[in-house]
């Protein structure tokens, strides 16, 4: 009973972390004095932080899956959408979280590192739950060609959404919910040309 005590309150002190990080990081960002704030509000010295983690690199990607926790984006086609668009307009009042996002998606590339397989579900998951939505039970399953179609098209969607959080961090004036807009209408629009002259085939 001690034993399952303990390990409760190790879960309960990691969400903490994890909840108060997120809330440092998207004001500072990940500077050399943020852990050391993170550790100060959970009454915790660095180390003792650290305690609960893998390596600072492995925290690192847990800000990201709590972010993306809160962040949740379910629902029918239209509701992914507009939660997608909120989630994006949302991240411009969080700077420190966006640049940690894209500094964690270069790190990616090493697939030893922590980000690599955080990156690789989170776009399995999210083209997955794309799929799953737009060709709901009521709609004719698609060909394999319009399978991939539709596949690419939300590949691009998510590509784009992250090169202009990118960019924004360069130039604050980048309106990355006005182009993501016009991007996805127009992915829509493609999408239904597409299906129309696929199944007339």
């Amino acid at each position: 009973m001690a034993n399952r005590g303990s390990y409760a309150k190790g879960i309960a002190k990691r969400a903490e972390i994890l909840d108060v990080a997120l809330e440092v990081f998207a004001v500072e960002g990940y500077r050399g004095t943020s852990l050391r704030k993170v550790a100060s509000l959970c009454d915790l010295s660095l180390a003792g932080v650290m305690h609960y983690f893998d390596s600072k690199e492995d925290l690192l990607v847990q800000i990201l899956r709590k972010r993306d926790e809160r962040n949740e984006i379910t629902g029918t086609t239209e509701e992914q959408t507009r939660r997608f668009i909120e989630v994006l307009t949302q991240d411009t009042a969080a700077p420190g979280l966006v640049a940690l996002y894209v500094t964690m998606s270069a790190a990616a590339t090493d697939p030893n590192h922590p980000a690599a397989a955080y990156f690789q579900e989170r776009y399995a998951r999210l083209l997955e739950l794309a799929k799953t939505s737009y060709y709901r039970e009521d709609k004719p399953q698609p060909s394999a060609e319009e399978l991939e179609y539709f596949l690419a098209m939300t590949r691009i969607s998510l590509a784009t959404a992250d090169g202009l959080q990118q960019q924004w961090l360069v130039d604050r004036t980048v309106d990355v919910t006005g182009t993501m807009q016009l991007l996805l209408k127009q992915i829509f629009d493609s999408m239904k040309t597409f299906s129309a002259g696929a199944n007339h085939k």
